[in-house]
């Protein structure tokens, strides 16, 4: 097993653990958001809002930087069905480094 492999099955963990009851049968992946993805992940907010009118650099920068961590994490995915409404998919972000969960931008 490589190290990434390990990460990837701690990401998932730390997630399962902190939400602590999880179906039967949930898909579990996880993604590491290294620098070049984050870069590439904050280009595509600040293209998203300049489309939708924000064209003021500096709160352009202030909504892209609440939207996506600076230092590299984990997007872990957890996918159930619900038999009636379908799919439904979940998506946290652990801190690479600390291993703990970013909270979502309020």
């Amino acid at each position: 097993m490589t190290k990434r492999e390990m990460d990837q099955k701690a990401a998932i963990m730390i997630v399962i653990d902190h939400l602590g009851n999880i179906p039967p049968g949930t898909k579990c992946s996880a993604v590491l958001f290294d620098r070049e993805r984050i870069r590439r992940e904050k280009e595509f907010y600040a293209k998203l809002y300049s489309e939708n009118g924000v064209h003021d650099a500096e709160i352009l920068q202030a909504m892209v930087s609440a939207n996506v961590p600076d230092d590299p994490y984990w997007l872990v995915s957890l996918k159930t069905s619900d038999g009636a409404m379908g799919d439904i998919t979940q998506l946290h972000r652990v801190d690479d480094r600390t291993g703990k969960i970013i909270p979502d931008p309020a």
